[in-house]
């Protein structure tokens, strides 16, 4: 019966190291298909900026747009580099376990076949079925002579399940080694791939670099220019605020009269804070549910300036107009669309900026800009996805600029847009 127990100890330590084998294949593929698809979303992103860039030059060469669309292609290739030098290091951490573990399946399976080896033996030599007979019939007595034939059946069933498993772990081993060769040949594409990135990546580094002195000798034409897109912003944030500030007054004055005719005219109501109304309340609620989880306002495109202050490309120590959006490039003639459902509170045009439409959504308001054709009209209702118009084609650079506010205080739509 040792015998027995120390051979099924075996069979069970070369198992153990097989399933785990087995589990953690399947997740391989999964794997790599999801960092395919990462870089594939990342070399997507470089071919919409191409695109862009080719857009912008159609119009008018050495722009300040066309650097900042060579200057994000820069920065959406670094990213993609990373991507790849990550992967390499986790695709040869990998190549390095699932080595080991092929070595220590190979080790396992050598004992299990030496094991069975011996047990075949043993049954050779005791082949003749009238020994195994005596050794029951010799029994003291029935109790040990039962013992002795199920041993005897337990023995004969090890070496059939052995011989099954020795099979099973050859074929794990010979797939193991398949996603072993798939690994190296992923982690040598990848590395050719960083190679080809980095050499593309020094072109558009020369090419932004170049760009930058043509404008930087062009500094006084400049100077004018940024001083020009300071007053346009200006002016835009003051009627931005007025409009939202307006939107407030006329929703404060909505809840006031709905108050008095329900007879709750008391301190408390003319406290209130602006999603007064339960129907803007219940649309504000609905609005921050879904903070993160808010549609793009086109189908297709890129953040090309952030949110907030940045630094001139090209004159040094010099800041950008404060963007309280974001400029988000898309392909010319592109619908936009309304992020949420809401009312039109405001059509109006201002220079540098084009078409302007504010949507209120009960306190968050949306301000879409840099509009050629509007397709809505003041106090219109309009949903999730409702066509609000179409990006100016008289643009340098295709784009729409992209505000979201929550009553006064301005917001980063990039916490707000789905990822």
């Amino acid at each position: 019966m040792n015998g027995s127990f120390r051979h099924r100890v075996i069979l069970l330590a070369a198992l153990l190291p097989m399933l785990f084998v087995c589990a953690s294949a399947a997740g391989q593929n999964k794997t790599i298909d999801k960092k395919k698809a990462e870089a594939g979303k990342l070399q997507e992103d470089i071919k919409f900026l191409d695109n862009q860039i080719s857009q912008t030059r159609k119009k008018r060469q050495n722009t300040l747009e066309e650097l900042k669309l060579i200057n994000r292609k820069v920065d959406t290739r670094k990213k993609l580099i990373d991507k790849l030098e990550a992967d390499i290091r986790k695709q040869n951490d990998e190549i390095s376990v699932k080595t080991k573990a092929i070595e220590v399946m190979n080790t396992r399976l050598d004992s299990l076949r030496a094991s069975y080896k011996r047990m075949i033996l043993k049954a050779y030599r005791n082949r003749d079925t009238r020994k195994w007979f005596m050794y029951i019939i010799a029994s003291d007595n029935v109790e040990q002579g039962y013992r002795r034939w199920v041993y005897l059946k337990k023995y004969s069933a090890s070496l059939a399940e052995i011989a099954r498993q020795i099979k099973e772990d050859t074929r794990t081993i010979e797939g193991e080694r398949s996603q072993l060769s798939q690994l190296q040949a992923e982690n040598i594409k990848d590395q050719k791939a960083k190679t080809e990135e980095y050499n593309k990546l020094k072109k558009d580094q020369d090419k932004s670099k170049a760009y930058a002195n043509t404008l930087a000798r062009q500094q006084n034409k400049y100077t004018q220019e940024l001083k020009k897109k300071q007053q346009q912003a200006q002016r835009l944030n003051r009627e931005i605020e007025k409009l939202i500030a307006q939107a407030i007054a006329d929703e404060k004055k909505k809840a006031e009269s709905a108050a008095k005719k329900s007879g709750n005219t008391g301190k408390s109501s003319s406290s209130k804070s602006y999603a007064e109304t339960p129907e803007s309340a219940k649309l504000s609620g609905s609005f921050e549910s879904n903070k993160g989880n808010i549609p793009w306002p086109v189908k297709k495109g890129m953040i090309v300036e952030g949110f907030g202050s940045h630094p001139h490309p090209t004159i040094k120590g010099v800041t950008l107009p404060f963007n309280n959006g974001v400029n988000i490039a898309a392909p010319a003639q592109s619908q936009v669309l309304c992020v949420f459902e809401g009312v039109v509170k405001q059509i109006i045009v201002i220079p540098g900026y084009s078409n302007c439409v504010l949507v209120e959504h009960g306190k968050f308001f949306t301000f879409y800009c840099k509009l050629g054709k509007v397709n809505v009209k003041n106090g219109q209702k309009v949903s999730q996805g409702t066509v609000i118009g179409t990006i100016d084609s008289n643009q340098d650079s295709p784009e729409i600029h992209f505000e979201l506010w929550m009553g006064t205080q301005k917001q980063n739509p990039e916490n707000w847009l789905k990822k």
